[in-house]
C-alpha cells in the first residue's frame, strides 16, 4: 500500500501519519485506531478534523468502521488486487467530505439553539 502522499490540510497529514505506521508495521492489522476525541486532543485538532483523517484512512483502504466499536486497520490488500474505480474513489471522497461538513454545520445549530 505504499503510497507518495502530499499533505495540505491537517486532516490529511493526520491520515497519511496514521497509514505511514500501518504500512510500517507500527499498527498491525486488526488494531483499533484511537477514538476521534483521543486523536482530537493527541493532535490538538477539533473532532471535525480528527473524524475527516479517520475518514481519509477508510477511504484509502488503510482501516475500516466499525459500528459501536470504532476504527480498526485494514488487514494489507493483496498486490494483485485492482485498484478502485478512480470515478467512484472521487464520489466515495465527495459524498464523505459532504456528511462531515453536514455533522459539523448540524453540531454549529445544536450549539446555537442552546444558548441561553
Amino acid at each position: 500500500m505504499e503510497q507518495q502522499r502530499v499533505a495540505a490540510h491537517p486532516y490529511q497529514e493526520m491520515a497519511a501519519g496514521i497509514a505511514s505506521q500501518i504500512d510500517s508495521g507500527d499498527l498491525a492489522p486488526e488494531t483499533r485506531l484511537p477514538s476521534v476525541r483521543a486523536l482530537a486532543k493527541q493532535h490538538e485538532v477539533s473532532a471535525m478534523t480528527a473524524q475527516k483523517a479517520l475518514n481519509q484512512l477508510v477511504q484509502d483502504g488503510y482501516a475500516q468502521a466499525v459500528s459501536g466499536l470504532g476504527y480498526f486497520v485494514k488487514e494489507a490488500r493483496a498486490e494483485k488486487e485492482a485498484p478502485a474505480d478512480s470515478t467512484a474513489a472521487a464520489v466515495s471522497h465527495q459524498l464523505a467530505e459532504l456528511q462531515n461538513t453536514v455533522a459539523g454545520l448540524q453540531a454549529r445549530v445544536e450549539a446555537l439553539e442552546n444558548r441561553p
